[in-house]
């Protein structure tokens, strides 16, 4: 097993510089004006719905999750007339859902999802 140890210290180092840098640029270091606790939970949500442990999960789950409440609004409120309060309240159903989901049933989620459709179609035509 490797030792990841010095990786974590660049990475909070890393961390440390951004924040430094962005509250210079706001001109104050607010509590919660920039990354308030919904910011916290939407990024957690896109890791454990693009995959556990998976830089390509990450993106995969960041895309997902930034297109589905377009995709859901366009649907409910463009599409079919409801009121843009349900369409919210529904996709937060939708994303609770899905976390649930993606935790007990696929964890590595939608990367190992994409290394199976991958893998399978790369046999398609000749499954043995």
């Amino acid at each position: 097993m490797p030792n990841f140890r010095p990786l974590l210290y660049l990475a909070s180092l890393l961390v440390y510089l951004v924040r430094s840098f962005f509250s210079v640029y706001l001109g104050a270091a607010e509590v919660g004006e920039a990354f308030g606790i919904q910011k916290s939970f939407l990024v957690l949500f896109m890791i454990i719905i693009g995959g556990l442990g998976s830089i390509f999960g990450s993106f995969a789950g960041a895309a997902f999750m930034v297109l589905l409440p377009v995709f859901l609004k366009n649907v409910l409120v463009g599409g079919l007339g409801w009121d843009t309060a349900l369409a919210a309240h529904l996709e937060f159903v939708i994303v609770g859902a899905l976390i649930i989901v993606f935790l007990i049933a696929e964890p590595h989620g939608l990367a190992q999802l994409w290394r199976v459709a991958k893998e399978k179609l790369r046999l398609w035509p000749f499954p043995h």
